[in-house]
């Protein structure tokens, strides 16, 4: 099993089926194409049929989406239990990482991914901070509901594709609620998190429309 990715300081996306694969304990091998790059393009021609990463190899399966992956890996490790049981959690499980993985935009733009920064006097644009106020609601009540530790008592594919989110908002220095921030203290302590972390600390590429200046 290969999984394809981008920089870890920069892709949001390759980060969630990563740490999901990392949580049941998967082996697997990662290919890193480095984006932006002189290379890049010929890479994901040899490795992603759509031109995106993160893209997961297993055997003949190639899969090419984030959410995808990471259903893929829940339903081959039922016993993993990445999805809450309840219908009616797993169902508002799956309508979050659903919104997540179509939504906010604006923090998609406004907030890109940067795992070596702490931006400095960050300030949101109002589209930027409804979407926050979006994310610190879902969370909230996912918490509030579950009792924690995670968003649905265990970790889970919500967790793993929210991961970034949590990036972000540390990069930014956005202050939210007490659950959502020990959510985030959680998420950003867990073993393979920190791996990514210390992956993107030792890269040495600058993507700079992701280098949001300091105020």
């Amino acid at each position: 099993m290969k999984l394809i990715i981008g920089n870890h300081n920069y892709s949001s996306w390759s980060m969630r089926p990563w740490l999901l694969m990392k949580q049941v304990g998967i082996e697997f091998d990662t290919v890193r194409i480095p984006l932006n790059t002189d290379e890049t393009d010929a890479l994901l021609d040899q490795w992603c049929p759509a031109r995106q990463v993160p893209v997961l190899h297993d055997g003949p399966l190639v899969l090419w989406d984030s959410l995808a992956i990471c259903e893929y890996i829940a339903d081959k490790l039922p016993e993993a239990g990445l999805w809450p049981v309840p219908a009616d959690d797993r169902a508002r499980a799956r309508a979050m990482c659903a919104e997540m993985h179509a939504g906010f935009r604006h923090v998609r733009r406004k907030m890109p991914m940067n795992c070596r920064r702490q931006v400095v006097g960050f300030e949101p644009d109002l589209d930027t901070r409804i979407e926050i106020n979006r994310l610190v609601q879902l969370f909230e009540d996912a918490l509030q509901g579950s009792g924690g530790p995670w968003l649905f008592k265990s970790f889970g594919v919500v967790d793993a594709m929210f991961a970034p989110i949590a990036s972000r908002l540390h990069t930014y220095g956005v202050h939210v609620p007490a659950d959502s921030t020990s959510w985030m203290t959680r998420i950003l302590e867990h073993e393979s998190v920190r791996e990514w972390y210390a992956l993107a600390a030792a890269e040495t590429e600058v993507i700079e429309p992701a280098e949001v200046p300091d105020a």
